[in-house]
C-alpha cells in the first residue's frame, strides 16, 4: 500500500475511535481481521500511526483543533508537535484529560503512561511458581518465543513481542494466563492460605480468581460474583482451561455466608491502564467518574456482612487517583471503626514498571 493510502485508513479507524461505541483495540482488530491483503509491513505502519496518534490525542488536539484526522496523522508523523513541548500546558504534556489532571500527585506519573505496555504472562503449570522456569524453555523450544522472567512476580513472564496467544499451545493448555505483573502481586499481597474460602465481589472475566485458585491448589473455595452474565461465561470458559475447580461463577450474591477473605476489585476510571488502553481516558466523563466514586463506596460497605470476624476485606483498583484510592479507604475506615488496616500499596509505571494498581487489605475486628 501506498503511505497515503495507509494514512486514509488510519483515519477512517479514528473516525469510529473518536464516535466512542467501541474500543480502539477491537477496530483496528476488526479493520485488519477483514483486510487479509494487507501485507505485514503495512499493518505495522498503519499501528504505528494509528496507535501513535491515540496516544498523542492531547497534543495534536491542541495545536490543530479544528484539523482533520489527515493533518493530524501528517503532524504526528513529522514530530514537529515535539519541539513546543515545554510551552504546552503539563496536562497536554502528560496526555491527561484537563478536568482529571488534579486528581494524579505527580505529571511525572502521568508521563510514565506514555509509552506502550509490555505482554506480561503468569505462569499457570503444576509446580513452584506455576512451574515458571520450565514454560520459559517451553516457550522458547516449542513457540520459538522469546521470553523473560518478570523482576518481582515469581510467577510472571515477559514477552519480548507481541503474539497472537490463541495460535500458542502453552495458553490454549492453560498453563499460561495474561495477567499483568502489578496484577499477579495485588493477588499475593492477599495473602491467600490453604483452605481459605474467598469471595470475589466484582469477578469480571476471572484473572484474579484464577490466580487465587491457584495459589490455593486443590482447596479452599472461591465464590466469583458479577452482574455481567457475559463475563461470567468467560470466566466459567477460562477456569475450564485452567483447571481451576474450586471456583464457582455467581450472580447473586449469598445469603448468611461469610469468608476469610472477601475482596473488591472495584470498578474504577482504569487511570493505571492507559498504557494499554490509550483511548479509554477520552471516553470518560466527569459525572461517570462521580459514579464510580459512589459505586466504589456503596461496594466496599456491601462486603461488610460476607467478612466473618478476624476475616479481611481488600480493596483493588487499576486506578491512580487519590480520589478512588486513599481517600475511599480513609473514608471507609471513618465510618467503620471495626476495620483496621493491614497493609496498603500502590503499583505503578513510574516505581514498579507495571500498569497501575491500588491495593488495601483491612482486618475485621470482633
Amino acid at each position: 500500500m501506498h503511505i497515503d493510502e495507509i494514512k486514509k485508513a488510519v483515519a477512517i479507524q479514528l473516525e469510529d475511535v473518536q464516535k466512542g461505541k467501541y474500543t480502539a483495540s477491537d477496530i483496528f482488530k476488526k479493520y485488519t481481521r477483514s483486510r487479509r491483503y494487507i501485507g505485514s509491513k503495512d499493518r505495522r505502519k498503519m499501528s504505528e500511526l494509528f496507535w501513535g496518534v491515540i496516544r498523542s490525542k492531547a497534543h495534536l488536539d491542541f495545536l490543530l483543533p479544528d484539523a482533520s484526522f489527515m493533518e493530524k496523522i501528517d503532524l504526528f508523523e513529522s514530530k514537529a508537535f515535539l519541539k513546543e513541548e515545554e510551552k504546552l500546558p503539563l496536562w497536554v504534556q502528560c496526555e491527561c484529560p484537563s478536568w482529571l489532571f488534579s486528581h494524579f500527585d505527580t505529571p511525572e506519573e502521568l508521563k510514565a503512561q506514555l509509552e506502550e505496555a509490555p505482554v506480561i504472562l503468569r505462569a499457570n503449570g503444576k509446580g513452584e511458581y506455576g512451574n515458571r522456569d520450565a514454560l520459559l524453555l517451553e516457550l522458547k523450544k516449542k513457540e520459538g518465543l522469546e521470553a523473560e522472567k518478570t523482576p518481582r512476580s515469581p510467577f510472571g513472564i515477559k514477552l519480548k513481542k507481541r503474539v497472537n496467544l490463541s495460535a500458542v499451545s502453552l495458553y490454549k493448555e492453560g498453563k499460561i494466563e495474561v495477567q499483568d505483573e502489578a496484577s499477579q502481586l495485588v493477588c499475593l499481597d492477599l495473602e491467600v492460605k490453604k483452605d481459605e474460602t474467598f469471595l470475589d465481589m466484582c469477578a469480571g472475566a476471572g484473572g484474579k480468581a484464577l490466580f487465587v485458585s491457584s495459589l490455593l491448589g486443590k482447596t479452599g473455595h472461591i465464590a466469583a460474583y458479577d452482574i455481567s452474565s457475559r463475563s461470567l461465561e468467560e470466566l466459567k470458559r477460562r477456569a475450564l482451561r485452567a483447571k481451576a475447580t474450586n471456583i464457582t461463577a455467581i450472580d447473586t450474591l449469598p445469603k448468611n455466608t461469610v469468608f476469610d477473605t472477601v475482596y473488591v476489585d472495584a470498578p474504577c476510571s482504569g487511570t493505571g491502564v492507559w498504557r494499554r488502553n490509550p483511548d479509554s481516558k477520552w471516553n470518560l466523563t466527569p459525572d461517570q467518574f462521580d459514579t464510580l466514586i459512589k459505586t466504589q463506596q456503596e461496594l466496599l460497605q456491601k462486603a461488610i456482612p460476607y467478612v466473618k470476624p478476624h476475616g479481611k476485606l481488600a480493596y483493588i483498583t487499576c486506578s491512580l487517583t487519590r480520589t478512588e484510592n486513599q481517600k475511599q479507604i480513609d473514608l471507609f475506615l471513618e465510618k467503620n471503626p471495626n476495620f483496621k488496616k493491614i497493609k496498603e500499596k500502590t503499583y505503578s509505571p513510574l516505581t514498579t514498571q507495571t500498569d497501575g494498581f491500588f491495593f488495601t487489605l483491612l482486618e475485621k475486628e470482633n
